[in-house]
């Protein structure tokens, strides 16, 4: 099995603080100054540019507002060689930005969206072909907040015929109504053959549950396999067969963890792309084993999507996907 990923979601701005860094530092009181480097982000554009990087074919769904930032981001994607074809233009509406900040290399942020640039993906994306012909379509993140955005996922799982894969990727201070939110969370989660959480996720969006406990409860479902994972320690993978405790790669300097979440997630579906959904627990471990080695590279240095891995910069870290 081989084909082409289509990620569903936000794309946006993020202004990450680089306060601290050496080549941010001057006098005393610019060093007392925060500092901010802007970068392309968004979790499925991440996960989009960095499955295009390890070599994969790769659309990306999602409205961008018709301001110098928005044709830039498009620009950007356009470069790391993703298509945008299935993306739509708004006009009057600015793009969003995402403030992120730092308590040691954990990102804290603060979005600035009245509307929201990533929300107007119209549900007719569906109707396209490429979303049905799809090896994997992915989404996650800031999509279920939004109502259209939301529609259109939800149409688009519906007529996907390939392997579908979701990434909460929860923001508490966003959700207004947890009830709702849930409800969404769960249409998608119970579509979806791959489900990855941060514990972070688990402890907002389930607060008296435990990650076991929703892992499990995930794979009652069509789901084949659930990633959670926990900043800095083991991930654990489960599967139908059993769960297992897997050590992150760390051999490179851990200097900003925004894009490891997507830059695992990239790599995780440009296996699933390449070689179908695997048969056992083994093949799902050696899957997710490879994409640490790909986080691990991304979070020795700024960003999200450009800090995303080449296939041969992964290579020569040991892992061949």
């Amino acid at each position: 099995m081989s084909g082409h990923i289509v990620s569903i979601g936000e794309a946006l701005v993020d202004m990450i603080e680089t306060t601290g860094d050496s080549a941010s530092e001057g006098t005393h009181s610019q060093a007392a100054q925060p500092h901010y480097m802007a970068a392309w982000g968004g979790s499925p554009m991440n996960v989009a540019v960095g499955a295009a990087r390890l070599g994969s074919p790769v659309e990306f769904a999602g409205s961008f507002a018709a301001d110098a930032l928005g044709a830039k981001l498009k620009a950007f994607l356009s470069e790391q060689g993703v298509g945008v074809d299935l993306s739509v233009d708004v006009g009057e509406i600015n793009t969003t930005i995402a403030m992120t900040s730092f308590v040691n290399a954990e990102p804290q942020y603060a979005f600035y969206a009245a509307p929201a640039s990533y929300g107007l993906l119209p549900p007719a994306t569906a109707n396209r072909r490429q979303v049905a012909s799809a090896a994997v379509v992915h989404t996650g993140s800031l999509v279920v907040l939004e109502d259209m955005t939301f529609e259109a996922v939800s149409e688009c799982f519906s007529v996907a015929e390939g392997i579908k894969t979701f990434d909460p990727n929860v923001r508490p201070k966003m959700v207004s109504d947890w009830d709702e939110y849930r409800r969404r969370l769960g249409f998608l989660i119970h579509q979806s053959d791959f489900v990855k959480y941060s514990i972070e996720d688990i402890e907002a969006a389930y607060p008296a549950q435990s990650a076991d406990s929703i892992a499990w409860a995930t794979l009652d479902g069509p789901t084949q396999a659930v990633l959670v994972t926990r900043g800095g320690e083991p991930v654990t993978l489960y599967s139908h067969e059993q769960q297992t405790d897997i050590p992150l790669h760390g051999v490179l300097p851990v200097i900003d963890t925004t894009g490891a979440g997507d830059a695992t997630m990239a790599a995780i579906i440009h296996q699933l792309a390449a070689h179908g959904v695997p048969a056992d627990h083994q093949g799902w471990q050696d899957f997710v084993s490879k994409a640490l080695v790909v986080a691990g590279i991304c979070t020795s240095r700024r960003g999200g999507a450009i800090a995303m891995p080449s296939a041969e910069e992964v290579i020569a870290a040991g892992a061949h996907l």
